[in-house]
C-alpha cells in the first residue's frame, strides 16, 4: 500500500514537472520572442535616432550656410565703404600735396628773387645798376596762394546712419522676401466682402447676395476665400493680420480643395491651417486638432510656405516665434493661400482679416 502509494505521487510529481517545463519552455520560446522585438524596436530606434541627428546635421548646415550669405553680405558692403573711403582719401591727400607742392615753388621763386635783389645791393652804383633795379622792381614776385582745398573730412558721408543705409541694401538679397498676396474675390462665400484692393476682408451676415455670381471655384459652406497667387515651387512669406478676432483660420490649401462640406476638416482634405477657436489656438491636424501653447495673444500671423521642402510653417509675426510646420506631402497641384474670419460671434467678430505687408 505505500509503495502504491509512493509511486502514484511520484507519477504526479513526474506528470506535474512535465507540465511545469513545457510551460518553462513556451515562458523561455515568449521571452525569446519579445528579446527578439525588443531588439527589433532598440534597432530601430537607434536607426531613427541617427535618421534625427542627421536631420539636425543638416538643419544646421543650412544655418550656417544662411548666416554666411549674411556674412558674405555684410563683407562685401564693407569693402566697398572701405574702398570708397580710401578713394576719397587718395583724392583728398592728392589735391592737398598738390597745392603743397605750388606753394613750395612759389617760396622757391620768392627766396631766389630776395636773393637776386639782395645781390644788387653789394654792386657798385652805376647806370646799368639802375636798369637792373627797375627791371627787377617791374618783375616783382608775388604770393598767389592756389586755390583751397577742402580739409573738412565728414562722416556722414561714409558712417552716418549706415547700419540703416546697409539694411536698406540688405532687403534686395532676402530670400525669401516678402510675397505679395491678395485675397481672390471669386472665391469667397458668398457672405464675404473683399474690398477693392483685395487686401482686406470680412463676414456680413446680412448681406445680399442677389448679385454674387455662381463660380466653380467659389466656397459656398464654409465661409472661405482663397488667395490669388497660387504657388509650386520656391519659398514664399507672407503676414496676415487677424488683431483682436475672436476666431480665424488661415495657412494654405491644394487648388482643387473642395468648395462645399468636408469630410475631414484639416490635413486630409488638402488644407494645412492654423485656427483660434474657442480661445485656444490649435493646429487643425486630422483626426483631432493639435492645441498649441501660446505665450502671447496673435495679432499677426506669419505663414511661411517651402514648397522644395514640402512644409508649411507659422509664426508669430511680431516676435517671429515659430508655431508650428505641417509636412505636406506630395503635392503635385498648386498650393494657394487660405483664410477664414469666421462668423461674427454675436458682434464679437466682426474685425477684418487683412493681408499686412511689413515695412522693409
Amino acid at each position: 500500500m505505500y509503495r502504491k502509494q509512493m509511486t502514484d505521487s511520484n507519477n504526479n510529481c513526474s506528470k506535474g514537472l512535465s507540465g511545469a517545463k513545457e510551460k518553462l519552455i513556451q515562458a523561455i520560446k515568449r521571452i525569446k520572442n519579445e528579446l527578439d522585438e525588443c531588439r527589433e524596436e532598440e534597432c530601430e530606434m537607434y536607426i531613427e535616432s541617427v535618421g534625427v541627428e542627421n536631420s539636425f546635421d543638416v538643419l544646421e548646415r543650412e544655418v550656417r550656410a544662411e548666416f554666411q550669405n549674411l556674412h558674405r553680405f555684410l563683407d562685401e558692403e564693407e569693402s566697398m565703404d572701405l574702398e570708397r573711403l580710401r578713394k576719397a582719401r587718395q583724392k583728398q591727400v592728392k589735391l592737398l600735396r598738390e597745392r603743397e607742392r605750388k606753394i613750395a615753388e612759389q617760396g622757391k621763386d620768392l627766396q631766389r628773387a630776395i636773393t637776386t635783389l639782395n645781390s644788387k645791393l653789394t654792386e657798385e652804383d652805376s647806370p646799368k645798376l639802375l636798369k637792373e633795379i627797375k627791371d627787377l622792381i617791374k618783375r616783382q614776385v608775388f604770393f598767389v596762394p592756389p586755390a583751397e582745398v577742402e580739409t573738412e573730412v565728414r562722416s556722414g558721408q561714409f558712417v552716418g546712419p549706415i547700419q540703416y543705409r546697409i539694411w536698406k541694401h540688405m532687403k534686395s538679397c532676402l530670400y525669401p522676401n516678402i510675397t505679395s498676396v491678395t485675397f481672390d474675390p471669386d472665391t469667397a462665400h458668398p457672405l464675404l466682402t473683399v474690398s477693392p484692393s483685395h487686401t482686406s476682408m470680412w463676414f456680413e451676415e446680412d448681406k445680399d447676395v442677389a448679385a454674387c455670381q455662381a463660380n466653380p471655384r467659389r466656397f459656398h459652406y464654409y465661409y472661405c476665400v482663397l488667395g490669388q497667387q497660387g504657388f509650386t515651387t520656391g519659398r514664399h512669406y507672407w503676414e496676415v493680420e487677424v488683431g483682436r478676432k475672436t476666431a480665424w483660420r488661415l495657412g494654405i490649401t491644394r487648388d482643387d480643395v473642395h468648395r462645399g462640406e468636408l469630410a475631414h476638416s484639416g490635413t486630409m482634405s488638402g488644407i494645412w491651417t492654423l485656427a483660434l477657436k474657442g480661445g485656444a489656438v490649435v493646429a487643425c491636424t486630422d483626426p483631432e486638432p493639435t492645441r498649441l501653447c501660446v505665450s502671447s495673444r496673435l495679432e499677426r500671423i506669419g505663414v511661411f510656405l517651402d514648397c522644395e521642402k514640402e512644409e508649411v510653417s507659422f509664426y508669430n509675426a511680431a516676435s517671429m516665434a515659430p508655431l508650428y510646420t505641417f509636412t505636406l506631402g506630395g503635392v503635385n497641384v498648386p498650393l494657394f493661400p487660405f483664410y477664414n474670419p469666421c462668423d461674427t460671434d454675436n458682434g464679437r467678430n466682426v474685425m477684418p482679416m487683412t493681408i499686412f505687408t511689413p515695412s522693409l
